[in-house]
């Protein structure tokens, strides 16, 4: 869910009452010029490293601020995630992107981002590969399914031999109580909140624990932490394979394609094939079959504020039946982003019970997406936490929110990496929330679809709540 758009941009329930809510144990934050001269502000925060022990051992939060234009009106500040597990959102405002994403809101808003415990200039994580080449994603025997156990078992001990409590000390609500503790430090009585993808399911956690500090929330690309990891996996699949003939279909009525005029499912499933037998070169080390298909869900899902449509996947299928596989090289597969296997593990556990249900599993995609099959993110979650060492801190369970303003639930009508199912099943567990759907191909409705950035900006500026239909 964040590999598309750091891809892009050249970088995929109980309610805790240990603290709380409010006693983020932090002091304010230190700003400083990023750079010199720059409008982004830099600091690092002090937090917990455990929350359940807030007197105890710390680790650090680095956060980044652009200064709303006018302080005499601002209304607050907004903080923005940009997915994940593992987006680094302070990274991305401190490359100069907040007005990428958000320039219409800076006249109102301070816009504040940060780094996730565990990722970017925060106390990071990097054990590791999420799965490791040459260990097997689809096992197609017990021993294979055995192999891609171990695999994930040997990434989960090398984090906690190299980064022990950090490594425990990961998952959303914890990620959450930092938010609060940014929250806190900034001075801010109320906060409000902008997550895409995964940053829905952090907006959501946040908004149960600490509904009282809600000002205005955008949810975009969600996630329904009630589906479990079979459902969650399978709807995936199923928009995958809807977004993969529309791919095929653009092919054939735009040459723009590179495959223009060609049988573009057919050249696809025959270039997998062959790289199944023979790899094919790649800038780091052979580029087979798998790899290709663990790359679909870095490249099939469209991101248009960015200019990534689907011509660079056009031309990946079109090198690799020349050889060449550099086009693949986003792969799921090798990707080394730990704190996303990390995080996935302790609140998108795969729940795998062995091999008979993994293959049961990939049957099942395979009967609702025959040419994606198992090759979506929802499977990446379930390969590599198969042997994680840690147990998950919050299994797959429904997650009510109540007594907040209206929140804004945002999808995209094709949204390949979060099915649009997803934002009506989460849009029935929040109270007071309005569902807005637009009608663009891509992961999520405000990366993909101007007329759902016009009416997400209305709604942060005037509070504005669009019609479920406003953008067909």
């Amino acid at each position: 869910m964040w590999r598309q758009l750091s891809g892009v941009l050249g970088a995929g329930v109980l309610l805790a009452g240990l603290v709380p809510a409010g006693t983020a144990a932090a002091a304010g934050l230190a700003w400083k010029e990023c750079k010199p001269g720059a409008i982004e502000q830099c600091a690092t925060l002090k937090v917990p490293l455990n929350w359940a022990k807030p007197s105890g051992p710390t680790t650090t939060v680095f956060v980044v601020r652009v200064p709303a234009r006018d302080q005499a009106h601002r209304r607050g500040a907004l903080v923005f995630n940009p997915g994940g597990p593992g987006g680094a959102g302070g990274s991305i405002f401190e490359a100069g992107l907040a007005d990428s994403f958000l320039g219409q809101l800076r006249d109102t808003y301070d816009l504040v981002s940060f780094d996730p415990r565990g990722t970017g200039a925060s106390s990071q994580l990097n054990c590791g590969p999420v799965l490791r080449p040459g260990v097997p994603v689809f096992p197609k025997s017990k021993a294979q399914y055995d192999a891609m156990v171990a695999s994930s078992r040997k990434t989960g001990e090398q984090c906690l031999k190299q980064h022990g409590d950090l490594m425990r000390n990961l998952d959303t609500r914890t990620v959450a109580r930092d938010i609060d503790a940014i929250r806190g430090a900034l001075g801010e009585r109320k906060l409000s909140f902008f997550g895409l993808s995964y940053g829905s399911f952090l907006g959501t956690i946040y908004a149960q624990m600490f509904p009282q500090r809600v000002d205005r929330m955008v949810i975009d690309g969600i996630i329904d932490h009630s589906q479990g990891s079979t459902r969650f996996m399978l709807e995936e699949a199923r928009s995958m394979e809807s977004e993969f003939n529309a791919f095929i279909d653009w092919c054939a009525s735009d040459a723009a394609c590179a495959l223009h005029g060609q049988d573009v499912g057919a050249l696809w499933d025959q270039t997998v094939a062959k790289a199944d037998k023979t790899p094919l070169t790649g800038p780091n080390g052979p580029i087979t079959g798998d790899v290709m298909r663990m790359a679909l869900p870095a490249l099939l899902p469209k991101i248009e504020l960015f200019g990534s449509d689907w011509t660079a996947l056009a031309g990946a299928i079109d090198a690799a039946t020349k050889g060449d596989g550099s086009g693949f090289a986003a792969s799921y597969i090798g990707n080394l982003e730990s704190a996303y296997a990390a995080v996935s593990c302790m609140d998108l556990p795969g729940e795998l019970k062995g091999y008979a249900d993994a293959r049961a599993r990939m049957a099942l995609a395979k009967a609702v997406a025959p040419r994606v099959g198992a090759a979506v993110e929802g499977w990446v979650m379930a390969a590599a936490c198969s042997g994680w060492p840690i147990p998950p801190s919050n299994p797959w369970q429904r997650t009510p929110v109540h007594g907040v303003p209206p929140i804004l639930i945002a999808a995209s009508s094709n949204d390949p990496s979060t099915p649009v199912s997803a934002a009506r099943g989460l849009a029935r567990q929040i109270d007071n929330s309005h569902l807005f759907i637009a009608q663009a191909h891509g992961h999520t409705a405000y990366l993909n679809s101007d007329c759902a950035r016009t009416a997400i900006t209305a709604y942060f500026l005037n509070g504005t709540l669009p019609a479920k239909n406003a953008c067909r």
